[in-house]
């Protein structure tokens, strides 16, 4: 074969062969959060996004589109490619549990591409800081159905309510509409209601003025000192209910890239800013792996199809 052969030879592989593939990322994140500026899923979504870049070598730009429960922003991530380039924060179980009831979120929660959990939240009673109401039996033996304060019948509190007094043994009136979780919480320092089931978190700076008081958490060890666990009362089903911040993309994203993103957000969940903030908010942060979440959120739809009934 002669040079000039030889050499077309070789031009005509290169070209067939095509460009040649570059690393993951090339170009700035879009960061999906369902809810509007200034709330939890924001928070957390902005915080990481700073400790992300510094693994991904790429911007992470944190985008809200707020609607429909959340199942809006989830819809753009379902539709959008699945490159790695839109991921989208989701709230579980709240997500998981209106797919469960059948209700349509525009997606489906199977083929979201899990890339990692974040925190989870767990969840407390908690009622006027001078009631004479001191522990859950207390509360269910004030000889009427036990008034709480929520937003709304889906929200993730007042599932959690409804299944988790229902086990208790407790019957109980949900008052919803308030316009967010905070007005919930003034209701019960108000005497609007009995008694609020919000995560601990959001129920801290309330307690920690007296304005509130615990008397109760879903938990399985003491989260906080004097306050009786649901597991001591016998029930330790109770702790698997959690308000969790998962991190997922479009269907069929490549391995290589969820791996990427995986460890960007381990290496944020990880770092000494993360973990400052997380404690100077009371952020209970809860890292899982891509394999990990997906694991999670299969046990918790099967979790919460048990309750089916309840909750329809």
């Amino acid at each position: 074969m002669n040079v000039s052969i030889k050499a077309g030879v070789a031009a005509l592989a290169i070209a067939l062969a095509g460009p040649a593939l570059a690393e993951y990322p090339e170009k700035p994140v879009t960061f999906v959060v369902p809810y509007g500026a200034g709330g939890g899923f924001d928070t957390i979504a902005r915080t990481f996004a700073p400790e992300v870049e510094k693994t991904l070598g790429q911007t992470v730009v944190p985008e809200n589109i707020k609607g429909a429960s959340g199942t809006r922003g989830g819809q753009a991530v379902a539709r959008a490619k699945p490159d790695g380039y839109t991921i989208g924060i989701y709230n579980i179980p709240g997500l998981t549990v209106a797919e469960t009831l059948g209700r349509d979120i525009g997606f489906s929660l199977n083929e979201v591409t899990w890339i990692a959990n974040l925190a989870e939240s767990k969840y407390a009673v908690a009622v006027k800081g001078d009631s004479e109401i001191n522990s859950l039996e207390d509360l269910c033996a004030l000889g009427h159905p036990i008034k709480l304060s929520d937003t709304g019948k889906d929200s993730t509190s007042s599932i959690t309510a409804v299944i988790a007094f229902d086990i208790l043994g407790c019957e109980i009136v949900n008052i919803t509409g308030y316009g967010g979780s905070n007005d919930t919480m003034i209701a019960v320092m108000r005497g609007e209601v009995d008694a609020t089931l919000k995560p601990i978190t959001s129920l801290a700076k309330y307690t920690e003025t007296g304005d509130l008081k615990l008397i109760a958490t879903l938990t399985d060890e003491t989260v906080v000192e004097g306050v009786q666990t649901t597991s001591e009362l016998g029930h330790p089903e109770l702790a698997k209910f959690g308000l969790n911040r998962v991190v997922g993309g479009p269907p069929n994203m490549p391995a290589d890239v969820v791996a990427k993103l995986a460890e960007a957000f381990r290496n944020a969940a990880e770092s000494d800013e993360i973990k400052t903030w997380a404690d100077g908010t009371g952020t209970e942060l809860r890292y899982l792996n891509a394999e990990d979440t997906k694991a999670m959120m299969g046990d918790l739809s099967k979790f919460y199809l048990q309750f089916k009934d309840k909750l329809q």
